[in-house]
């Protein structure tokens, strides 16, 4: 109790203090800062002094540009402007292009079941049709329902294109069945998916 009553009357002086340690330590500066003391005698610091009041100037170092700048309106009209221009062209570009519009996993299950369709017309086999059927399932459990009949321009079908070209080159010099048939193989996945 004893120690309370002693902070309590120290309390004042221990906020002059640190008033005259915050003098000392400001050095003049830009920023205009006054001080004074009001009617029941404290020090009160502020950007304004008042008429009847006797102020001191305090100036305040580092007060200019810390790096940070506010747009000025017109710059902040000119911001709003552009960016609503650019979500204008990908709403366009984005309407253009409505086919590619679709998940990656979904776009992978087209393709597999495109690969597989197309494998099962010259060799059937037990294991692939169940593959074919489980895909199936798959894109119309977790795809939107006409995906199958989209068309894409994508680095899929680049590669497809690829594909037929080098297999192309190859058999010029290298004739075989197999490589003949994944070049059929390949155009028809690309005449189903690709524009």
């Amino acid at each position: 109790m004893l120690n309370q009553l002693k902070v309590k009357e120290q309390r004042p002086a221990i906020l002059l203090l640190c008033a005259i340690i915050l003098c000392i330590t400001i050095e003049p500066g830009q920023a205009g800062v006054y001080r004074w003391k009001d009617d029941s005698g404290k020090t009160v610091f502020g950007d304004t002094p008042p008429k009847d009041k006797t102020a001191t100037t305090v100036t305040i170092e580092n007060t200019g540009n810390s790096g940070t700048q506010f747009a000025t309106p017109e710059q902040t009209k000119d911001i709003e402007r552009d960016a609503k221009n650019r979500r204008h062209k990908k709403a366009l570009s984005d309407s253009r292009q409505p086919y590619n519009n679709i998940d990656s996993y979904c776009r992978r299950y087209i393709s597999e079941l495109n690969k597989v369709e197309i494998y099962l017309q010259h060799t059937d086999t037990q294991r692939d049709r169940l593959k074919a059927r489980d895909l199936r399932k798959l894109i119309t459990k977790e795809c939107a329902g006409n995906v199958l009949t989209k068309k894409f321009d994508d680095a899929r079908c680049t590669r497809y294109r690829k594909d037929v070209s080098k297999t192309e080159i190859f058999l010029e010099h290298t004739p075989n069945p197999r490589d003949e048939q994944k070049i059929k193989d390949l155009q028809k996945q690309i005449a189903r998916e690709c524009r």
